[in-house]
């Protein structure tokens, strides 16, 4: 337990940051840095219940998970220390490998000239491919593809492009723009990805800055071998996989991930769960015998990547035409969300693990691409601050004793209603140490639930260290 609580303490913030953003903590920040420290004391347990899934299909490194933008050299020998070398294909063929990391892997084929790098891993990966890759091959680096802009993909090209200032970098035409986009919703991007806003880029210097694009597809020869990039809006935009036809690879980016995929994702700009279906049965239909994967572990079974990629495919196919139907029907989009029926083989699959969302998160990112924000409850459609409805709900209810006493009733059997009615307290009343306490006991109750996907947990965890650090700060003026 020590041990974990000492990792922990590192993931939540104890290493110093260099502030090189304008970027600055919010109020709310500070209360969620000092919070989480204390839970991380008080609550071991249902600490490591939060982090329990923390590897996105790879090993946890708390460490790096703190800030992903860095490229300190504790980091980078964290990812070296971390890191796996695997082989794929015929060993007859030029080398064709998938460097594992935690939370990410990075694919390298060899050419008869030169090597192919696809997508370049978070900061401190890239100072470890600019050593490791030598290794492999003497050859030099020609060409880098970039799936997407996300920090775990994008941020290792400074050091790459460094070390073989020559290689071509290869993106969808959507990048740049796609990148200006980070940088501009850098604090909320930070913010809700556990970041350090100190640490987020100011422009774009520092992501990829690609040389070739293209929009749609794109058949690239490299030293005789046919490379087919397709793009197809997925976790974002602008984001693109690859095929390599005469080895029988397919490299995935973020459209297979080994779990019920980041299609939900309540914190982050809109996925796109059609073209994203749609890019796996195009992967499926290629009959690949390799998935080079960039989350978890690759596949070199035909059969089994079939298995794998159909069944992702059809259960987002099944969300958004079940979400679409209902609402044809004029169902609300919360009861559409809420009562979602998710069929027996979808839930028994192993390919479709909810550990990072659930479906009902599809479900909902899915009503709001094709509807907009409004929820169908007539007085939503009006602005209006969460606190005066909480404030008045205390008070219809006689008081914070009566809320805290029903949500402490309520959290073995129902939690969700439970955590409802600890908001209405947070919010309504967030000077009552009554209220902050319940905020705690509530959300850790939450978090330590059989089952809780790894976003949603956080959500929770955050929320609960600000609560614990508000009460602190309430006891220390003796309040």
């Amino acid at each position: 337990m020590l041990k974990r609580l000492a990792a922990a303490l590192v993931l939540l913030g104890t290493a110093s940051l260099a502030a090189d953003s304008s970027l600055t903590p919010s109020p709310d920040d500070v209360l969620a840095r000092e919070g989480r420290l204390l839970l991380a004391r008080e609550y071991p347990d249902v600490l490591a219940h939060v982090f329990r899934k923390d590897g996105f299909g790879g090993p946890p490194s708390p460490l790096i998970a703190q800030n992903m933008l860095s490229a300190s050299p504790d980091r980078v020998a964290a990812a070296r220390k971390a890191m796996t070398v695997e082989r794929h294909g015929p060993k007859a063929d030029n080398g064709m490998w998938l460097l594992r990391f935690p939370y990410v892997n990075v694919a390298v084929i060899e050419t008869k000239r030169g090597l192919v790098v696809f997508d370049t891993g978070y900061a401190a990966i890239g100072p470890v491919l600019a050593e490791e890759l030598p290794k492999l091959s003497p050859k030099p680096v020609t060409h880098i593809v970039v799936s997407h802009v996300h920090i775990d993909h994008a941020y290792g090209w400074p050091a790459l492009k460094a070390r073989w200032p020559g290689a071509k970098t290869v993106t969808s035409d959507l990048f740049p723009a796609m990148a200006a986009k980070e940088v501009r919703l850098g604090g909320s991007i930070g913010r809700y990805n556990n970041q350090p806003l100190e640490s987020w880029p100011t422009d774009t210097a520092r992501l990829p800055h690609p040389d070739i694009v293209f929009r749609d597809t794109l058949n690239l020869k490299i030293d005789g071998e046919r490379f087919e990039l397709h793009h197809a809006p997925g976790e974002t935009e602008e984001q693109i996989w690859m095929a390599l036809p005469s080895r029988g690879a397919i490299f995935t980016a973020d459209y297979y991930q080994g779990f019920l995929p980041n299609t939900g994702n309540g914190k982050r700009i809109m996925r796109h769960v059609d073209e994203w279906a749609l890019a796996l049965r195009q992967m499926l239909a290629l009959k690949p015998g390799h998935l080079m994967t960039m989350h978890g572990a690759p596949i070199d079974d035909p059969a089994t990547i079939s298995e794998a990629l159909g069944i992702e495919a059809e259960a987002l196919e099944y969300v958004s035409n079940q979400v679409v139907e209902r609402l044809n029907r004029g169902e609300r989009k919360d009861q559409i969300a809420a009562t979602l029926v998710w069929p027996e083989r979808f839930a028994k699959s192993p390919w479709l693990d909810p550990q990072y969302n659930r479906p009902e998160d599809i479900a909902r990112m899915v009503a709001l691409r094709w509807t907009g924000w409004w929820d169908d409850i007539p007085s939503h459609f009006a602005a209006m601050q969460f606190e005066d409805e909480a404030r008045e709900v205390l008070h219809l209810a006689g008081g914070i004793e009566a809320v805290e006493r029903r949500a402490r009733e309520l959290l073995p059997a129902n939690p969700k209603l439970a955590a409802r009615l600890a908001d209405w307290a947070y919010y309504g009343a967030p000077n009552d140490p009554r209220a902050l306490r319940l905020t705690v006991d509530v959300y850790l109750a939450r978090m330590a639930e059989p089952g809780m996907p790894l976003q949603e947990s956080q959500v929770y965890f955050v929320h609960a260290s600000k609560a614990r650090a508000q009460l602190a700060r309430l006891q220390k003026s003796g309040g």
